[in-house]
């Protein structure tokens, strides 16, 4: 009979972001007076939209995450990366609690092929899903038509 070490989880435990804040790194993508996001929706707000990005990992500077994300989410670099803000939200989705440190920069993309397309589907390596990626006009962010989490994003683009 082996013993459970204190790294194994029991079978009842949390999800691995409960009562744990996660760090992401957002890219603010631009495309004259559009941003690329992606779509999705929760049972709290409907339909919402993001600018592409995700974790940073143990060790690793939110730039560089950044970076890395772009890499693996679209086969692309980014240039002309600068920082544009940090923001924070604990919020509920899907049923779940959330707290999130954004780290949210501004950015090009070295490759045209994005800027040539007005929407294109993305593929979060770890977990395979599909992010459906779209430029949306900033318009429709700032006249509250459409929810853009972190929802102070608006305010500095």
């Amino acid at each position: 009979m082996s013993k459970q070490s204190s790294t194994d989880a029991p079978d009842d435990a949390e999800p691995p972001h409960r009562e744990q804040i996660r760090v992401v790194a957002l890219g603010a993508v631009r495309r004259d007076d559009e941003l690329l996001v992606f779509e999705d929706e929760s049972e709290e707000v409907g339909t919402y939209y993001r600018p592409l990005g995700g974790g940073v990992e143990f060790g690793e500077h939110s730039v560089d995450a950044l970076r890395r994300e772009f890499r693996e989410e679209l086969e692309v670099e980014l240039t002309k990366v600068h920082e544009l803000g940090t923001f924070e939200d604990a919020f509920r989705m899907n049923g779940e609690e959330y707290h999130e440190v954004h780290r949210v920069y501004g950015a090009e993309f070295v490759q045209q092929w994005p800027y040539q397309m007005d929407s294109f589907t993305a593929q979060e390596p770890e977990t395979g899903e599909e992010l459906d990626c779209l430029w949306k006009p900033l318009t429709d962010f700032t006249d509250g038509e459409e929810t853009l989490f972190p929802e102070k994003l608006p305010d500095v683009l």
